[in-house]
Parts: C-alpha cells; sequence; structure tokens
C-alpha cells in the first residue's frame, strides 16, 4: 500500500514537471519549435512518461487552457453565488433587462466592494499564471491550431443550460439574460485587459520601474475607474442609454 501511494505521489510529481517544463520551453522558444524531446530532457523524464499522461504535445497545451479556465470559472462561481445570488435572495439585487438595480446605496456599495476584491483576485491569478496567459496570447495570434484559445472564455458569456456562470445567476434572477453589447464589453473591456496586463505584466514593470505591488495597484485603480462610468445612482448599466 505504501508503495503505491508512494507511486501515485511520484507520478503527480512527474506530471506537474512536464507542465512546468512545457510552460518554460512554450515561453521560451514558442509552441510550434518546441519537440516533446525537449519537454522530456528539461522535464527529466523519458518520452513515454509524456504519452502516458498525453496524448501529444497539443494535449499538453489543452490541458493548460483547461487548467486556467477552469480555476478562472471557480473563482467566478465562488463571487457569484457569494455576492450576486446571495443579495437577490435577500432583496438587495435586482436584475432587469438593462441594468443591476439595488435596494439602497449601501447594498451597491457593498456590491461594488465585493466586485473589487473579486477583481483583485481575478488579477492575482492571472498574474501568478502569465507565462501561460503569455504562451495563449502569442498562439491566439497565429493562424494555426489553437488562434481561438482565448476564445474560450466566450463559451462563459451565453445564454445556455450549460454555462455553469449563466445557470447560476437566472437561476437567482430569470430577468438576467448576456446581451451582444455585455458579451462584446466584458471581453473587450474585461477579459483582455487581465490578459494584456498579466501578459505584459514583466515587461511593463522593468519599463516603468514599478514595484509589484505599485503597478498591480494602479491597474485595479483604473479598473476602478471604468466601473464607476457604468454607475447611475443605484443602478450598474448593463447597456448603454
Amino acid at each position: 500500500m505504501e508503495g503505491h501511494e508512494l507511486d501515485k505521489t511520484s507520478g503527480i510529481e512527474a506530471k506537474e514537471r512536464i507542465i512546468k517544463a512545457s510552460i518554460e520551453l512554450f515561453s521560451q522558444k514558442g509552441y510550434d519549435a518546441t519537440r516533446v524531446n525537449d519537454i522530456a530532457s528539461a522535464a527529466n523524464v523519458n518520452k513515454a512518461l509524456i504519452y502516458y499522461y498525453f496524448k501529444n504535445k497539443q494535449d499538453i497545451l489543452d490541458f493548460m487552457v483547461r487548467s486556467l479556465l477552469n480555476n478562472a470559472v471557480s473563482i467566478t462561481m465562488d463571487y457569484i453565488n457569494t455576492n450576486i445570488v446571495d443579495m437577490i435572495k435577500k432583496g438587495y439585487l435586482d436584475i432587469e433587462p438593462d441594468r443591476l438595480h439595488f435596494l439602497d446605496d449601501d447594498a451597491i456599495h457593498m456590491f461594488l466592494q465585493n466586485t473589487y476584491a473579486f477583481y483583485e483576485r481575478v488579477v492575482d491569478y492571472a498574474v501568478e499564471h502569465r507565462d501561460v496567459i503569455r504562451i495563449l496570447m502569442l498562439e491566439s495570434l497565429k493562424s494555426g491550431k489553437h488562434q481561438d484559445s482565448l476564445f474560450h472564455f466566450m463559451d462563459f458569456m451565453v445564454n445556455n443550460e450549460k454555462n455553469p456562470i449563466f445557470k447560476t445567476i437566472s437561476n437567482a434572477d430569470q430577468d438576467f439574460n448576456y446581451s451582444d453589447e455585455m458579451v462584446l464589453f466584458r471581453f473587450f473591456f474585461t477579459i483582455i485587459p487581465i490578459v494584456s496586463f498579466a501578459a505584459y505584466y514583466d515587461d511593463y514593470k522593468a519599463a516603468s520601474s514599478l514595484s509589484d505591488d505599485e503597478l498591480k495597484n494602479t491597474f485595479l485603480r483604473v479598473s476602478k475607474i471604468i466601473t464607476s462610468s457604468m454607475i447611475s445612482g443605484r443602478d450598474i448599466l448593463l447597456r448603454s442609454k
């Protein structure tokens, strides 16, 4: 039994080394230029072990994309359940077709504070995994198999029951839906800015001479300015007037 557990632990460590080596090589050499042999050498494993865990090199990148998306969705679902759904159930928030309407000033203030904390958590996660995000960004600019990698985020901005984010919010308030305008805004003014920030984080930090805290806090302050532009009284507008 102990030997089996040791083998299992050793296998997990080997898989983690394969992923780590792949991230480093894809970042340095590019996905196309990296060979499975390169990954095996960098991870200090034989090539057969890589094929035990992954079908091919593309499967490794797909695993990175899935892990990134699943963790991002997990963070988002935690925010939705503890903030949006909870406020709807308590009567503090009502979702209307074109806006989020709050019961009073305290309700909108609480919502914004929770939203800022969520946004900071997402930014921290993106920066922590900036090497993977950089790989996806580079691949998305190519006319290859992985050019739609970033657009997988849009799978969680569709109006159907397979989307856990939509299902959870719409079950709490049936007026909720993703308009074309909202999807475009979320992708180009929320997701892409975070992706770009993470991808260029190290380069911008070196060019600006800002510390990690200064750089992140400046980015978060700008995001608050964008959010505040959507506030009208006790409403947060989801569509332009």
